[in-house]
């Protein structure tokens, strides 16, 4: 009589392994586009939210702050947001960037006059060494 064996083949455990590694070589690369793609919608949301803000701001004293403190705003972990601008009684231009992901800032630009589109918010990914620049 012989006796039955318990456990896996070796080759039973190669496939295994092989249809693993085929999933992960799928699900990986669509993981990282999913993150990138959360964070860009931070800095968006966080610069439209600024963009709120410093209209109420503007509201109340007739100039946009020039730093996020005296207004009723935070950004979101990890995201760094600069302001600057030549006159704070017309304009401001607001850059977004989030730590995890250097690559990529997002800009607008909140104006009383001039012929640019107010409000408007752009992203641009800096190029990788060797590649071209990434605009979502």
């Amino acid at each position: 009589m012989r006796k039955q064996r318990v456990g896996f083949t070796f080759v039973e455990v190669l496939v295994a392994m092989l249809l693993m590694g085929a999933l992960s070589a799928i699900a990986v690369p669509r993981y990282r586009n999913f993150k990138e793609k959360a964070y860009l919608a931070t800095l968006k949301s966080d610069l439209g939210n600024l963009r709120i803000a410093q209209e109420a701001y503007w509201s109340e004293n007739m100039v946009y702050a020039p730093d996020s403190t005296g207004l009723d705003w935070k950004p979101s972990s990890l995201v760094r947001i600069s302001i600057t601008s030549s006159d704070w009684s017309d304009d401001f231009t607001a850059t977004a960037a989030h730590d995890n992901m250097p690559s990529a800032h997002c800009v607008t630009h909140v104006g009383r006059t001039g012929t640019t589109s107010s409000g408007e918010i752009i992203c641009h990914m800096t190029a990788p060494p060797g590649g071209s620049a990434i605009t979502p």
